[in-house]
């Protein structure tokens, strides 16, 4: 598991659901996490220990919301 991405996909009840490949979900509970996660986060597991991935979070937001704008006709080059 260590070079997954796992993206972070809800957060509820103090348990925080994962995915770890297309349709491969397993869960985690909040407090045994050392780091402030939120949906749709990345996380990498090294030496025991989740954390964030803070460069790969963002770079799939920005690739969300490109397909987003995409899909509804809006520009997306930078100004």
């Amino acid at each position: 598991m260590k070079n997954d991405i796992l993206i972070v996909e809800k957060i509820e009840d103090g348990i925080v659901t994962v995915e770890k490949s297309e349709n491969e979900f397993f869960n985690i509970k909040l407090d045994e996490l050392d780091c402030n996660v939120h949906e749709g986060d990345v996380l990498r597991f090294v030496d025991g220990k989740y954390s964030v991935d803070k460069d790969k979070t963002e770079e799939l937001r920005k690739i969300a919301v490109y397909l987003q704008n995409s899909a509804f006709g809006i520009d997306n080059t930078d100004k």
